[in-house]
């Protein structure tokens, strides 16, 4: 275990990664505006900011701009982690060294996933004026935390598992953008239009928004980023506060799960020499 964080690919990446002034840059502005629009936030409304403990918009405001940063931060991390090596025609002499797939990819995944971590763990600080101000319990920011670093670990992986599976960066980027719009986007507007038809097409067995208390329901909004986000900061979306499970606990727990299979699959393709496990084509009979 030990060899594995002094193999030559994590070494080299955490130095290119943290000694670039790029690194620098983007820390700098990832910074200034977490901590910009509180302060903003403060300066238009002064009155309300003398009010300690009764703003909650200012928490509500810093929690949905840091989770968009990392949506958009986290993707372009890992996605043209092994195309790029495969358009600089660097790939194949990697795959010829005593490093197997599966370390080659926790190499790449945990160089970007370090990068990420840092962004997180320096803007919590900027979180003590969201707890001043915006009446915030030490548990919703544990949950906050939690989930944002779910968040960071699938969209990681998700970026890395097209890198592998798409060979040019652009549309491996492009592709691992989409895919994550699906996942925060497109599983709410799926969960609101699956209920509110069901509502509609069935007032008489689901009377008094009771369509909402569905399980299948229940679990699709479990696993919508925005759905759960809101449910951490104290609000809700529809009548999503009857889910009878914790959403943040079944969303990492989900998502989590989900990351592993996306490393194993990256893995699996970064395999020069791949077992086919289903093939349609007959077997050639041998000859005695």
């Amino acid at each position: 275990m030990g060899s594995f964080f002094f193999n030559p690919i994590l070494v080299k990446e955490m130095r290119e990664r943290f000694r670039s002034k790029k690194t620098f840059c983007i820390l700098a502005i990832y910074l200034l505006v977490m901590g910009g629009i509180p302060l903003g936030f403060l300066l238009m409304d002064p009155i309300r900011a003398g009010a300690l403990g009764e703003n909650r918009n200012l928490f509500l405001i810093s929690a949905s701009i840091h989770y968009a940063m990392v949506c958009f931060v986290a993707p372009a991390l890992t996605a043209g982690a092994i195309s790029g090596e495969r358009e600089r025609q660097t790939l194949h002499i990697l795959l010829t060294t005593q490093l197997s797939p599966s370390t080659i990819i926790l190499s790449k995944l945990i160089t970007s996933l370090a990068f990420s971590s840092l962004l997180i763990v320096a803007s919590m600080p900027l979180y003590s004026i969201v707890m001043l101000y915006g009446s915030v319990s030490p548990e919703q920011m544990a949950q906050l935390v939690v989930f944002l670093g779910v968040n960071v670990l699938f969209l990681g992986t998700l970026g890395l598992f097209c890198s592998t599976w798409i060979k040019r960066t652009s549309v491996s980027t492009i592709t691992a953008y989409g895919i994550a719009f699906f996942f925060m986007v497109g599983t709410g507007l799926l969960f609101l239009f699956i209920g509110e038809s069901l509502q509609q097409a069935y007032p008489g067995r689901f009377p008094d928004a009771g369509v909402w208390n569905l399980p299948e329901l229940q679990m699709l909004a479990g696993i919508n980023p925005v759905v759960v986000l809101f449910g951490i900061l104290g609000e809700s979306i529809a009548d999503v506060d009857q889910i009878s499970f914790s959403p943040w606990l079944f969303f990492s727990c989900f998502y989590l799960v989900l990351a592993t299979l996306l490393v194993w699959w990256s893995a699996y393709l970064l395999k020069p020499v791949r077992r086919k496990w289903l093939s349609w084509k007959k077997r050639p009979n041998r000859v005695k």
